[in-house]
Order: C-alpha cells, then structure tokens, then sequence
C-alpha cells in the first residue's frame, strides 16, 4: 500500500510538472510582471517555457518526483522519512525563489507531497532486518 502510495505521488508530481509546462506563462513565474506588467527580454504574455527553457523545467520535475521515487523502490521507513525531510526542504528552496524569474517556486508543490508522504510513512510497515551469512550459519 505504501509503495503504490509513493509512486502515485511521484506520477502526480511528474503530471503537475507536464501541466505547468503546457499552462505557465511569463506573467505567472515572473515577479516583474505582476508588478509592473513588463518583461525585460519578452513579454508577459509569452508563454514561459519559450522565454525559460525546458530543461529547468524538467530539472524541478525530476527534484519533485525523485524523493517520492526512491521511497518506493527502497521501502524502507527511514528512507520515506528521508525522503519527507528532503520534499520539505524543496518547499523551503520554492518558498524563498518565489522572487526569481524562474520555475523554481513551482517547488511549493513539494508541501503537499511531503504531507502525504509522511502519513504513508507513519501507516508504512517496517521490513524485517536481513540476516547477513554469517548470522545465518551460526547456530544458538
């Protein structure tokens, strides 16, 4: 159940970050815009992977979608709450970018991830520690 938890929250970041991709525009990433609705090299109207570029994009994809990712294919509690901790030091980064002309604040989308991330790690059961060679063959 946890698993299949941590991979939906790495689909949904990867989702939300194709949605953006398709929907921002310079108005809504650039802080001079809402100010004072100009641009120094483009218009706020331009849509923002024009101006930007795809690959800072796919960057906080992938910054979004990793923790989450490696959640699920580790399975591991201490690693889930490896990976809330991480999800919400995005959100810290997204928080203090929100000024910058860039797809940076997209990073506050890592709250809510980080939410449901630490309620499939409380309700995650722990794995049994594995027995290494050596303690397999000892005998009590």
């Amino acid at each position: 159940m946890a698993r299949a938890v941590w991979w939906a929250l790495a689909v949904a970041a990867l989702a939300f970050t194709a949605w953006n991709a398709a929907s921002l525009t310079m108005l809504d990433v650039s802080m001079s815009c809402s100010k004072i609705a100009e641009g120094s090299s483009y218009q706020c109207g331009d849509r923002a992977i024009d101006v930007l570029g795809v690959w800072p994009l796919v960057g906080v994809g992938l910054l979004l979608a990793t923790p989450p990712a490696v959640a699920a294919i580790a399975m591991r509690k201490s690693i889930s709450w490896l990976a809330v901790v991480v999800l919400l030091g995005l959100f810290v980064v997204g928080l203090l970018s929100v000024t910058s002309d860039s797809y940076s604040e997209l990073l506050i989308f890592a709250l809510p991830i980080a939410a449901v991330g630490a309620i499939a790690a409380t309700f995650q059961p722990a794995a049994p520690r594995r027995r290494t060679p050596a303690e397999v063959s000892y005998r009590y």
